[in-house]
C-alpha cells in the first residue's frame, strides 16, 4: 500500500563499493549480449567480506507494451544491449517533485535489474523483488533497490522488476476490450524471463524465490494463487500485503470496476458507452494526464478476475486452499496503522510529535477506515470496532487521544490480520512450513524521508523495514536524503539480509543450507505452526512469542465479516430501524449523562 520506493541510503565508513571504478562484464544470453559492469563490495566492520558483483540495469523483459495490451515477450536483438544505466519507470501519477526529478517516466518501461555475484562454480538461488506502491505507484530503477548488500551479505542474485501501474496497469472494462491485470501479467513475464536466463548470470533457475512489500508482498500473494504464474518460482516473501488486504481485492472494487471505467472516460472526454470505444479513446490520452485524473478524483484501479490471471475470485480460492504449496515468509510491522494517519494528517509529515487525534478525529478516521474500501456506511459496523479497541474508561473525555487505537484499527484490518489470516491459511492446508515475523524496529531515520517527510512519531511503521533488508547502511552516495543509523542498526540489517537469503537457499530462514542444523538463539525461527502459533520478533532485540494479535484478528476475520454478512441479509426496513436504534441509543445515552451532570450541579444540591 505504500505509495513509492523508499529510495534513502547512509554510507557506513567501514564500506567501499567501487561504483567510481567499474569494470566492464558481458553476458551472452539466448537473446543477445547484455553489457554490465562490475563493482566491488568490501565491509570489514558488521559483514567482514569482500566480494564483486556483476550489475546489469535496465534489461528489457518485454517488448514496448501495448497499452491495454498483454506483455509479449522480449525478441532478440542485434550488437550488445548496454546495460549500465536504469531504465524508464513506467507512468503514474505525478508525486513530489523531489521524487520526480529521480526518475524518467515512459509506457515503455517493462526492464529488470541484476545484482549478481561474479562466481565461477555452482549456482546461485535467486531473488526476484516486486515494489510496493498501492498498484499506482513506484520503480525498481534507483539505487534505493540496488541489490549490492543483499547479493554481497548471502551470495544470492537479487533481480528487481517493473511492471504497469494504475490506469495503465490495471484498467478492465470486463470484457475483451481491457481484461485488466497488465502488471500482474508484466510481473510473470519478468519471473518467465528469469526461468529462462537467469542461468547465463549464474543463477539456479530452479530455486527463485520471490518477495515484496506492500503491494508487491500482494503482488506475491496473487502470483501464489494465480494458475497462471505459481510454477513461475519456488517460494516467496510477504512483507506487509496480502491478497486478502482490503486495498488488494475488494469485492466492492471487483464489482465497480467497468463503472469506474466509464467513469474515468467521461472525465477525459471519452464519453461512450461501448467499452472497445471506450478503450480506443482511451488510447489516445497521454499517459501521465489519466494517472493523474484517475488520482485526482480517486478512480481507483487494481487487481481484478480477468479470465487470464485470475479466473475466479481468489478468495474463493483461499477458502478451499487452491494455492501454490511451497515455503513462505510472511509478517508485518508493529505500527502500520501510522500511514493513514500521515495521509490524513499532511501538516505533521516533518513534526516530531504526532497530531493529538481527539474523540472527534477519531470518529472521522473509523469512518474513514471503513469508507475508503466501500461507500456504504454502516454505523454497526464502526460501533463493533469501537467496542474491540476503544477503552471506555477514557470515552468521557473528549479530548483524549486516541492516537494508538486509530493506528491499531488501521494497522490490523490493512495488514496485521490478512498477513496473520496467510500464515493461518498456510499452517493448516499446506506440507511446507510458513514463518511468521513480527518487526518492531523504531528506525533512527524513516524511510519516509524521500517525501521530505520522516516525522519521529511513524515508529515501526510501514516498509521501514525495507532499510534493512536492503542494507541501506552498506550503500554509500545517499547521504543527502537519509540521516544516521546506528552500529546496532546496521548488525540488524545483516541479520535481516541473513534471514531472507537463508531462507532463498534453504527453505528456512535460521539456516544458511539444508544440511545445516536450526539456528539457535537470535538466528532461532520456528515455523508457524497450530496451536503453538510461534513467530520471531525482528529488531536489535530479538525474541520469540506466541499468540501474535489472537483477539484482534479473531475480530477481523471471524466477528466482522459474520456481522458483515448478517447486515446484508437483512431488508432495507429493519436495517434502517437498527441503524436508527443504534443512534437513539446514543441520544439517550448523551441524555443521561446531561441529566447526571445536572444533578451533581451544586446549584441543585444548595
Amino acid at each position: 500500500m505504500s505509495s513509492l520506493p523508499h529510495c534513502l541510503v547512509l554510507a557506513v565508513l567501514t564500506v567501499i563499493v567501487g561504483l567510481a571504478t567499474w569494470e566492464d562484464v558481458f553476458v551472452d544470453l539466448q537473446l543477445g549480449t547484455v553489457h554490465g559492469m562490475s563493482v566491488d563490495f568490501i565491509e570489514n566492520k558488521f559483514i567482514n567480506k569482500s566480494t564483486n558483483i556483476n550489475v546489469f540495469k535496465g534489461i528489457p523483459y518485454a517488448e514496448p507494451p501495448g497499452r491495454y495490451r498483454a506483455p509479449v515477450a522480449k525478441q532478440s536483438w542485434s550488437g550488445v544491449f548496454n546495460a549500465t544505466a536504469y531504465g524508464a519507470s513506467c507512468e503514474q501519477y505525478d508525486n513530489l517533485p523531489a521524487i520526480d526529478a529521480m526518475y524518467t517516466y515512459s509506457e515503455d518501461c517493462l526492464f529488470l535489474n541484476i545484482f549478481a555475484p561474479n562466481q565461477t562454480t555452482g549456482k546461485m538461488p535467486v531473488m526476484v523483488y516486486i515494489h510496493g506502491g498501492s498498484y499506482t505507484s513506484g520503480s525498481s530503477m534507483a539505487d534505493c533497490y540496488s541489490g549490492i548488500s543483499l547479493a554481497s551479505v548471502g551470495d544470492v542474485i537479487l533481480v528487481t522488476i517493473n511492471y504497469r501501474l494504475g490506469v495503465t496497469g490495471f484498467l478492465d472494462t470486463g470484457d475483451a476490450a481491457s481484461p485488466g491485470n497488465y502488471g500482474l501479467l508484466d510481473q510473470a513475464e519478468a519471473l518467465r524471463w528469469v526461468r529462462n536466463n537467469i542461468e547465463a548470470f549464474g543463477g539456479d533457475s530452479s530455486k527463485v524465490t520471490i518477495f515484496g512489500e506492500s503491494a508487491g508482498a500482494g503482488s506475491v500473494d496473487f502470483h501464489l494463487i494465480s494458475k497462471f504464474s505459481r510454477d513461475l518460482f519456488d517460494q516467496a516473501i510477504l512483507e506487509s500485503g496480502a491478497v486478502l488486504t482490503p486495498w488488494s481485492f475488494n469485492k466492492y472494487w471487483e464489482s465497480n470496476k467497468v463503472n469506474e471505467a466509464f467513469r474515468l472516460g467521461r472525465s477525459v472526454n471519452c464519453s461512450s458507452t461501448d467499452t472497445t470505444e471506450l478503450v480506443d479513446c482511451l488510447r489516445q490520452i497521454d499517459a501521465r494526464t489519466l494517472e493523474n485524473i484517475a488520482s485526482a478524483n480517486q478512480i481507483r484501479f487494481g487487481p481484478t478476475v480477468d479470465g487470464t490471471f485470475l479466473d475466479e475470485s481468489p478468495i474463493t480460492m483461499i477458502q478451499r486452499g487452491d494455492f501454490k504449496d511451497c515455503p513462505v515468509i510472511v509478517g508485518f510491522n508493529r505500527d502500520e496503522g501510522t500511514l493513514l494517519i500521515l495521509t490524513s494528517f499532511p501538516d505533521y509529515a516533518l513534526t516530531e510529535e504526532a497530531p493529538v487525534i481527539n474523540q472527534s478525529s477519531f470518529n472521522m478516521l473509523v469512518t474513514v477506515s471503513q469508507t475508503i474500501y466501500n461507500p456504504v456506511r454502516y454505523e454497526i459496523i464502526e460501533d463493533s470496532i469501537k467496542q474491540q479497541y476503544v477503552d471506555w474508561a477514557h470515552w468521557d473525555d473528549t479530548n483524549h487521544d486516541y492516537f494508538d487505537t486509530i493506528v491499531g484499527i488501521s494497522g490490523d484490518e490493512s495488514f496485521s490480520c490478512p498477513c496473520l489470516k496467510v500464515a493461518r491459511d498456510r499452517a493448516m492446508m499446506t506440507s511446507h512450513p510458513v514463518y511468521l515475523y513480527f518487526f518492531t524496529q523504531v528506525p533512527t531515520t524513516s524511510v519516509f524521508i524521500v517525501y521530505g517527510n520522516g516525522p519521529g512519531w511513524l515508529g515501526a511503521g510501514h516498509a521501514e523495514e525495507l532499510q534493512y533488508v536492503f542494507g541501506f547502511p552498506f550503500i554509500p552516495g545517499r547521504q543527502e536524503w537519509h540521516g544516521p543509523m546506528t552500529d546496532s542498526e546496521a548488525e540488524l540489517s545483516v541479520k535481516l539480509m541473513q534471514f531472507w537469503t537463508n531462507f532463498a537457499k534453504s527453505g528456512d530462514p535460521s539456516r544458511p543450507d539444508s544440511n545445516s542444523s536450526p539456528g539457535q538463539g537470535d538466528w532461532e525461527w520456528p515455523a508457524f505452526t497450530i496451536p503453538e502459533l510461534q513467530y520471531k520478533e525482528l529488531a536489535s532485540e530479538m525474541s520469540l512469542d506466541r499468540g501474535l494479535k489472537a483477539d484482534e484478528c479473531a475480530f477481523w476475520d471471524g466477528f466482522k465479516p459474520d456481522l458483515t454478512s448478517y447486515i446484508a441479509s437483512m431488508d432495507t426496513a429493519e436495517l434502517e430501524w437498527r441503524e436508527e436504534f443504534s443512534g437513539w441509543q446514543k441520544d439517550l445515552e448523551d441524555w443521561r449523562m446531561t441529566f447526571q451532570e445536572y444533578q451533581d450541579d451544586p446549584v441543585c444540591n444548595p
